[in-house]
């Protein structure tokens, strides 16, 4: 009888480690599946993101920026359009600054020395923040450079634009943001 106890104990050992490693398995297909976040689409709002500007003051998007038409643009160092659609994207904020819009530039995956350089070089008004290992592009859905969420008032996005605009990018600023502005 004592065999037989030792002979239970080894099996009942065995089914608790069983039943260990499915729950554990269950747990982590509930709660790791659920942890991941789909990016953000047109129609839903912008989710959080919390980053540092170029003089290290945090900025918050879209909560820093309520009822204002916001355009968030993510560009990178190695992006030879930077200079004139920069340029153009400044004069566009500059033109409709007085109307409720703001803009935000994200340097995403390069280096502060670059974001500053260029900031200076064109003498950008608007908040240039720093997503230096790329993960708040990545969360965003940012899958090439450069790339603009527009949002509106409450924070919506509204307008997705992927890569470079064919003509000038403030035409196609216009085209979604204009309609927000009135």
């Amino acid at each position: 009888m004592h065999r037989l106890s030792v002979f239970e104990d080894a099996i009942m050992t065995h089914r608790t480690q069983v039943l260990r490693f499915l729950v554990s398995i269950g747990l982590f297909l509930v709660f790791g599946c659920a942890q991941r976040e789909s990016p953000p689409r047109i129609g839903e709002p912008l989710p959080r993101i919390e980053l540092y500007d170029l003089k290290d003051n945090r900025m918050s998007l879209p909560e820093d920026f309520k009822n204002k038409i916001v355009v968030i643009r993510f560009w990178g160092d190695c992006c030879s359009y930077n200079i004139n659609e920069m340029s153009r994207v400044d004069q566009f904020y500059r033109k409709h600054e007085g109307k409720g819009l703001r803009i935000v530039t994200i340097h995403t995956g390069g280096t502060r020395k670059v974001a500053e350089d260029f900031a200076s070089m064109l003498k950008i008004k608007y908040p240039v923040l720093l997503d230096p290992d790329s993960k708040t592009a990545k969360r965003c859905g940012v899958s090439e450079l450069p790339c603009t969420f527009i949002l509106d008032r409450e924070g919506v996005i509204r307008a997705k634009i992927n890569c470079l605009v064919d003509g000038p990018v403030t035409l196609a600023y216009e085209k979604f943001v204009t309609p927000l502005l009135n």
